[in-house]
């Protein structure tokens, strides 16, 4: 659980609760629904007023949906579910018969994302407004400030817009806040995942901070915040030592 104060949330949205969710990577719930059932209670017991998931929702492609899509529809909040795409949601890690075949399977993601009714951000904004204030939710697509991962988004375009009082940016990888977000942009809060505190944390210690400058929980430069959720599912080894699986629950307060 987090609390972010700041002057620039709006008397309307003090208290507003966000539950954050990320890298779910549903090849790793394949023999375990029961867990990602009680996953998705678990987020809903937190009354959320809105979900927002930020990236690598399967591991290979779309097809980890077969097990896992009705589950996933029963997450509830007061103003919906917004997700991105991280860098596994572009079939980058499964091999097609071509690039053709690769852009088809991405596609068959997106579809089956907003079918589930969440609102997949392209390099776009949402607005959500209560009476004459408002919350603006950017998202895009994956941008890396690391060189082993592909930049699909455009941060820019994906600003476009969005005039909330208080700007939340979801981006799946963390690199991209120090390299275009902040102190270059008016954006309050950046949410990440990715890194997964590489799925191990020995007292309190990961191999992750050796590639990333910020990689678990919540860093700020001053006013403008990010937070980074270490996720929920795993890659290559199905397990975790230490970096438990995470839900984030960030309050918003008015300072």
């Amino acid at each position: 659980e987090v609390e972010i104060n700041s002057d620039k949330v709006p008397a309307s949205f003090d208290g507003y609760r966000i539950v954050q969710i990320s890298d779910i990577h549903l090849r790793s719930y394949e023999n375990r629904r029961k867990r990602l059932q009680k996953t998705v209670d678990e987020i809903n017991a937190l009354n959320p007023d809105v979900i927002l998931s930020t990236g690598d929702l399967v591991s290979l492609n779309s097809s980890e949906l077969d097990f896992s899509e009705d589950i996933l529809r029963k997450l509830e909040a007061n103003d919906g579910v917004y997700s991105i795409l991280g860098n596994h949601d572009y079939s980058e890690y499964r091999r097609h018969d071509s690039q053709q075949a690769k852009r088809e399977s991405l596609e068959v993601l997106k579809r089956r994302i907003r079918e589930m009714g969440w609102h997949l951000l392209l390099n776009e904004n949402h607005s959500i407004v209560r009476g004459e204030d408002k919350l603006s939710v950017i998202g895009v697509e994956n941008i890396s400030g690391n060189r082993s991962f592909r930049t699909y988004g455009n941060f820019q375009q994906a600003r476009i817009g969005a005039d909330g009082a208080y700007k939340i940016l979801l981006s799946h990888d963390p690199s991209h806040w120090r390299a275009e977000v902040v102190g270059k942009s008016d954006v309050d809060l950046t949410l990440s995942g990715h890194t997964h505190a590489m799925q191990i944390s020995l007292l309190g210690w990961s191999p992750s901070s050796l590639m990333y400058d910020e990689y678990r929980g919540l860093y700020n430069q001053g006013e403008q915040y990010l937070y980074v959720n270490t996720g929920l599912g795993q890659t290559a080894v199905n397990a975790r030592f230490g970096a438990t699986p995470e839900i984030t629950l960030i309050t918003l307060k008015t300072k």
